[in-house]
């Protein structure tokens, strides 16, 4: 998605497109402190002593912690910062922070020599933790199963897992332990990002309704390449285009889904009774890759769609005195063209709906699931119950607003009366200009770092957004309206979980399979659409290379952790 909370200024609204945000190691058991958790998550031998069960400060004494987190480039001092220094006061919680500057590589570079060197921290605040990393940890005894600690100090997690059905079930492993808490955010139209943009003033001036079908979109693509709708006399317009670098900026995704539902960010994974399938060897598949092809040919696609980087992209959406661009997938529409609070062409874009096949498909790409958890508590921590009660007032809506929003009169406000949330309600919430967004380095907040609850209720309902969707004030409103009327419903009835544990076997063999099975597929669609493979000659060979590719074994490791947890 826009992936990726919900913000007032444009800037801050930003935000949204960064989602979601983004081994192996060993420690003896001689490392446990004394007052380390039992192995069943049930608190420290005292029992927690100096730790009030409910209430404010958290410890009735002040203690430290090491906390493990990334280093923000939009955080001026995680030390100094606002929240972090308001935090402590209200919980009695010194954080001693081990950062790791740098991108999502360093972090996890930093944190797998942490956990195998046995040098970790009390806690992991913002660590990215993989599945394959909760598991193998949790089970070694590094990282403490958090269930009882979770039912005895954690009504708000608690809440949590009663009001987002598939949050409990995404988060407990194999061995029925929970090792991590993960940052949620229902951001709805990151659910429904892979929208197909389309110059509406273009449309207009040809005399042409949004298309419904596949023939309808065709037609409008020819006639945005050969009609002049732009005005100029030249013919500059591009049918279509797009970037495979973007947040659904590739032009396979929003077309192959008039044929048949192909979802590349789940493994191309298809549900059927629940019977796991891949879509990419269906009849509908190649049908797709033949309509794709015809455009290719017909010059409809840019050529250089399948190849340019993001920033090529932008350069034709934001092209000097006249749109060029006609189609172009994406997240949103800052993906292609300028998002400035100044600026009109975006204006101009708006998504259409899902298109329908000629065997009558009409479906969307489906994101949906919780990722990687960024939370947990080692074996090292002497006073787990406080742990786990700093992670549930993050999850809490005060602790939630102030972590990714900081402080209550300086950088928000208590919305108006007469202020409305993306769903045209009540709001309870309004952002100031001093909230900061993407670029800015700010000292106030956590920048959606570390664990929080951003439930769809929340995103929703709690902040102020203008409802003049083609104002950036109006961002959120304007994509939420357009998932709803278009292209809600038209996800798979039955789709396969993204969150879903492997056992280290299974794990070790995706690693294996997975880039293979990828690279395959990848470089099988652009040969077929750029016509250097025969759709009609080259299918079959093409099925044997997918099947030796190991997608038969791929599918069945999937099917079998699929049937250990769904199936009992």
């Amino acid at each position: 998605m826009v992936s990726r909370g919900t913000r007032k200024t444009w800037q801050s609204v930003v935000l949204i497109l960064f989602i979601t945000l983004l081994v192996i190691g060993c420690t003896s058991k001689s490392d446990e402190p004394k007052d380390s958790a039992s192995p069943n998550g049930g608190g420290s031998a005292t029992g927690g002593a100096n730790v009030n069960a409910t209430g404010f400060p958290i410890a009735k004494n002040k203690i430290t912690m090491s906390a493990f987190a990334p280093q923000s480039a939009n955080i001026a001092d995680l030390n100094t910062n606002w929240f972090t220094k308001y935090l402590e006061d209200k919980t009695n919680i010194h954080l001693n922070w081990q950062l790791v500057p740098g991108e999502s590589a360093a972090l996890k570079e930093k944190k797998q020599l942490l956990l195998a060197s046995g040098d970790y921290p009390d806690i992991f605040m913002s660590g990215d933790l993989t599945k394959e990393e909760q598991l193998l940890y949790g089970q070694q005894g590094v990282l403490l199963p958090l269930n009882k600690l979770i039912d005895q100090y954690a009504p708000n997690i608690k809440k949590a897992f009663k009001d987002i059905s598939y949050l409990e079930k995404a988060i407990t492993a194999p061995d029925g332990n929970i090792y991590a808490i993960p940052s949620v955010n229902e951001c709805y139209h990151c659910q429904f990002s892979a929208k197909m943009w389309v110059n509406t003033k273009w449309l207009q001036k040809l005399g042409l309704s949004a298309p419904k079908t596949t023939d309808d979109f065709y037609n409008m693509l020819k006639a945005f390449k050969e009609k002049d709708p732009n005005g100029n006399g030249k013919a500059d317009e591009i049918a279509l285009t797009g970037s495979p670098t973007g947040w659904h900026t590739d032009v396979e995704t929003f077309i192959m889904n008039a044929f048949v539902y192909y979802n590349p960010d789940n493994n191309y994974f298809m549900m059927n009774g629940g019977k796991l399938a891949t879509s990419v060897d269906q009849p509908g598949f190649k049908k797709g890759l033949q309509f794709l092809n015809k455009l290719y040919a017909e010059g409809l696609i840019d050529k250089e769609a399948f190849t340019q980087k993001s920033d090529a992209l932008s350069q034709k959406g934001n092209s000097p005195d006249t749109a060029i661009a006609g189609a172009i997938p994406a997240g949103w529409f800052g993906e292609f063209t300028d998002a400035s609070p100044k600026a009109t062409r975006h204006k101009d874009y708006d998504p259409i709906a899902p298109l329908t096949g000629p065997d009558g498909a009409s479906f969307t790409a489906h994101f949906i699931g919780i990722g990687n958890s960024v939370f947990a508590v080692t074996n090292k921590n002497k006073n787990p119950e406080a742990a786990i009660r700093l992670a549930d007032y993050l999850y809490s809506e005060e602790g939630t607003t102030m972590s990714n929003s900081g402080e209550e009169g300086r950088n928000w406000v208590k919305a108006d009366a007469n202020d409305k949330n993306t769903r045209g309600t009540a709001a309870k919430f309004k952002v100031k200009e001093t909230s900061y967004g993407v670029g800015q380095v700010q000292n106030d907040h956590w920048n959606q770092m570390g664990p929080n609850l951003r439930s769809a209720e929340y995103r929703e309902t709690s902040y102020a957004a203008s409802q003049d969707i083609y104002t950036m004030d109006g961002l959120e409103t304007r994509l939420y309206k357009a998932t709803k009327e278009l292209y809600e419903g038209h996800q798979p009835k039955e789709e396969f979980p993204t969150d879903i544990f492997l056992s280290n076997d299974q794990a070790n063999q995706v690693k294996q399979l997975k880039p293979i099975i990828t690279d395959y597929v990848k470089q099988s669609m652009l040969q077929f659409i750029m016509g250097a493979k025969s759709i009609d000659k080259d299918w079959d060979a093409y099925l044997k290379g997918l099947k030796d590719s190991g997608m038969d074994q791929f599918i069945k490791i999937y099917q079998d952790a699929y049937d250990k947890v769904y199936k009992k």
